[in-house]
């Protein structure tokens, strides 16, 4: 018995659409979260985003580096990004820092274990931030560094940081800390 081509070619053409239908089904899942952050601001200048969440690496010491109270580490730069500043609006611009205080020596931030490791904290050394002058930024004191005057455009604020002994025996670990910037515009 032959099959009449018409009756063929319909066959083959549901089976197509048919196969057609299976693969373009729509799946749908769950993929996460994504966090917008930002701020709209009347200043001016505005903070880079590269600035606003960065990690300034110290480095690793030796508790022997530490001989005494006050002994200090060498200056590790950073910067503070600031960008589409109008002098217009302002001609200098400083920077204070916020955070934990360490409680012997107050002009230093205290290290924790932030990134939760198994050696835990160091003790007896804490986190020193100056401004491009050598000016010490005390954390929480609201002493702002020396004015950088400002040119239309792009500038950076160049800072440094070290780690400082707050006692004679500082003892090894995680030497961790977080602060939080404020910008001044005069």
């Amino acid at each position: 018995m032959r099959i009449n081509s018409s009756v063929q070619i319909f066959v083959a053409a549901s089976l197509l659409v048919s196969s057609v239908g299976v693969m373009a089904a729509t799946v749908q899942s769950n993929g996460g979260t994504v966090h917008f952050k930002g701020e709209i601001v009347n200043a001016a200048c505005s903070v880079s985003a590269d600035s606003t969440d960065q990690t300034v690496s110290l480095g690793q010491y030796r508790t022997a580096k530490f001989k005494a109270a006050g002994d200090k580490t060498g200056l590790v730069p950073f910067t503070i990004k600031l960008q589409d500043c109008d002098t217009t609006v302002s001609t200098n611009a400083s920077v204070a820092f916020t955070g934990v205080s360490d409680s012997v020596d107050p002009a230093v931030l205290a290290v924790s274990n932030i990134g939760g490791g198994a050696s835990g904290a160091a003790s007896g050394v804490g986190i020193e931030i100056a401004d491009s002058q050598g000016k010490v930024l005390v954390p929480n004191s609201g002493n702002f560094s020396t004015p950088h005057q400002l040119k239309d455009g792009d500038n950076v604020l160049a800072l440094t940081a070290r780690y400082k002994s707050t006692l004679a025996a500082v003892t090894p670990g995680a030497a961790d800390a977080d602060a939080t910037f404020t910008l001044k515009y005069e």
